[in-house]
């Protein structure tokens, strides 16, 4: 994947270095969680005695998250959704669709009873969200419908997949000429 024909300044409000910083802190977090967890289980598989069942309704989420921000007439505008999610639409579609080739977990999938899981709209809008926001991750549940425990598991996800799909590109040590154009924005 070639990234370097995106252009930046045009999809990211460069004067909020909170997005930046954001992703930087996240990156750090989970290359430390991941140090502590090696060798420990960190999935959850199987029953779990008295644990309630909560149905979300997470097809409601996905179409309201769809109609509000990604159908063909959105209830948000382009200058909503960037003011919003602090990014353009089309640099939030290029982000999401290199994570869900990078990682499967970011494919909806059905579970043995044939109903649809989580959409990848809803686990990376999840995500950008807790990293741009800085909110909790059971704060999702309402709007996207999707529990803390996905959230966070999305968000380490989501931050592993940026790091290895964009790592060596955008992650590298800035150059002169970075250096210069940034500090020409201030």
């Amino acid at each position: 994947m070639n990234h370097s024909n995106f252009n930046f300044d045009d999809a990211f409000d460069f004067d909020d270095d909170t997005p930046v910083f954001a992703f930087q802190v996240a990156t750090v977090v989970v290359v430390e969680e991941e140090l502590n967890n090696q060798g420990r289980r960190t999935e959850y598989r199987g029953f779990i005695l008295d644990h309630n069942i909560v149905n979300r309704n997470r097809k409601e989420g996905e179409l309201r998250l769809y109609n509000d921000y990604f159908a063909e007439n959105p209830k948000f505008t382009e200058s909503q959704f960037r003011r919003r999610f602090r990014i353009s639409r089309r640099f939030f579609f290029w982000i999401a669709n290199a994570v869900k080739a990078h990682n499967p977990n970011f494919k909806q999938r059905t579970d043995a009873l044939g109903v649809l899981g989580l959409s990848c709209l809803q686990k990376v809008t999840t995500a950008h969200r807790i990293l741009a926001y800085g909110i909790h991750a059971d704060l999702t549940d309402e709007y996207l419908r999707i529990g803390e425990t996905t959230a966070i598991e999305s968000l380490r996800a989501f931050v592993k997949a940026i790091v290895e799909v964009f790592g060596d590109w955008y992650l590298r040590a800035p150059n002169e000429a970075n250096i210069c154009r940034l500090l020409s924005i201030r």
